[in-house]
């Protein structure tokens, strides 16, 4: 048997081995696999961000509005369910209806306003850069002519388009770049609305979904690592789902109020902008800034004033946001030092682009809440003589060595006595056998 149990594990890794030099053979094949299989199941991964996200508030229809059904008729509690999916959708729906009714208009204008102003703003670069070269021929004797190097640049335009032909020209712009952005835009807007019907019944029946998956779980994982996979799924849901919805409602208020605070102050591109903050603050850390430099240049073009005052806002919101907004709407859910979300911000983002950059830090965070467990878990199992180890105030060698000698004793003092226990009845058994002989010699 145990020869078989070995030549069954020979020839799986032999198996395993076949497969992934098939892989490496035909890897852009296996990944338009990939990416096929990964596009059919965007609409149910949207669907399902979708559900998770609307689970929170349909919970509270749920339990809070229509909880007084459960105790109903059982036409009434079957009604449960369905009045609060519509009552969830309609509320989500009715807020961005407003939203939309408030800032799209706006936005339109500021983005046409926009527009009309470049030239203008290109004037203004090119006179603060003509300052700035008079500036340095004068002092430092630079010989910068900014009208040449203008020239320069616009002789070289010139040349590169003189070189392409206008049937070139039309043939990359329609095949190489309008093209493919239709046909994407096309599957993002066919991919979001199935998302939203997905989520529908992703949410109805997410009771049996989760006793599906359970069984699954169950069926297939061995017993003994059930407990493990639990607290994996309980802590993924604590850090990584929470924070995510949390972070959007945060970076929602924070778009509200940095919309709100630009018009009292009577900023201009004040629903562009809040929009720009808004979106950006869901990603940790870099979030803030990545937002902010772009719309502090565009108000710098406008006015200097404008920038100085949007800064002033930006530092104002962000630290009641970190300080106060965050940890209310959010809590402790990620338990993460500045570092550490630094650390899984670059790293997140480095590996897997903008969807690492806004899951990188929850994600880690899951991964540094196991490991800490297991470090804890590890640490007490020693005692406490490596609760003192960690105390480098009170942390003394040779009490650490004697501490371990005399543990060592001890075990081997118990060991001893557990081995005379099972002699000692011995040497009584024989020495009785050993008269029973006797008397029967006798």
């Amino acid at each position: 048997m145990k020869k078989l149990f070995t030549l069954k594990n020979v020839l799986i890794c032999i198996l395993f081995t076949i497969f992934l030099l098939f892989v490496k053979d035909n890897f852009s094949v296996v990944w338009n696999a990939i990416c096929m299989f990964a596009s059919i199941l965007t609409p149910f991964v949207i669907g399902f961000l979708f559900a998770y996200i609307l689970n929170f508030p349909y919970k509270f229809f749920y339990s809070k509005v229509f909880g007084f059904l459960k105790n109903k008729k059982a036409f009434f509690a079957k009604m449960r369910k369905p009045l609060s999916i519509i009552c969830t959708y309609t509320a989500v729906i009715a807020v961005l209806g407003f939203l939309i009714a408030i800032l799209v208009p706006q936005i339109g204008d500021n983005i046409s306003s926009l527009v009309e102003r470049v030239p203008s703003y290109f004037n203004s670069v090119y006179e603060w850069l003509s300052s700035v070269a008079d500036w340095a021929n004068k002092t430092y004797n630079a010989n910068i002519d900014i009208d040449a190097s203008f020239a320069q640049l616009g002789k070289e335009i010139a040349n590169n388009l003189n070189g392409t032909t206008i049937a070139n020209f039309s043939k990359n712009v329609l095949f190489d770049t309008l093209l493919p952005m239709i046909t994407n835009t096309t599957a993002g807007i066919y991919n979001f609305i199935m998302g939203i019907v997905i989520s529908v019944y992703f949410l109805s029946a997410k009771e049996m979904l989760c006793r599906q998956v359970k069984r699954l779980a169950v069926a297939f994982i061995p017993i003994k690592f059930l407990p493990k996979v639990y607290e994996i799924v309980d802590i993924t849901d604590t850090k990584c789902g929470r924070f995510l919805v949390g972070d959007i409602i945060d970076a929602a208020f924070i778009g509200v109020l940095t919309f709100i605070t630009m018009s009292i102050f009577q900023l201009p591109y004040a629903a562009l902008i809040a929009v720009l903050i808004g979106v950006t603050n869901i990603i940790p850390f870099f979030g803030p800034f990545i937002g902010a430099i772009p719309s502090a240049i565009i108000l710098f073009l406008e006015s200097p004033w404008d920038m100085i005052i949007f800064i002033a806002i930006v530092f104002v919101i962000q630290q009641l946001d970190g300080n106060l907004f965050k940890p209310k709407i959010i809590g402790s859910q990620v338990g993460l030092s500045s570092f550490w979300v630094l650390f899984s911000v670059i790293v997140g983002g480095s590996l897997f682009g903008m969807v690492g950059f806004i899951l990188g830090t929850p994600i880690y965070a899951v991964i540094y809440t196991l490991i800490g467990k297991r470090v804890k878990n590890a640490i007490d199992s020693k005692g406490k003589i490596a609760q003192e180890a960690l105390d480098f105030e009170v942390l003394n060698y040779v009490k650490i060595a004697t501490e371990q000698k005399k543990i060592r004793e001890e075990k081997e003092n118990a060991q001893k006595e557990k081995l005379l226990k099972f002699i000692k009845p011995d040497k009584h058994t024989n020495s009785e056998s050993d008269d029973d002989n006797k008397d029967g010699k006798e």
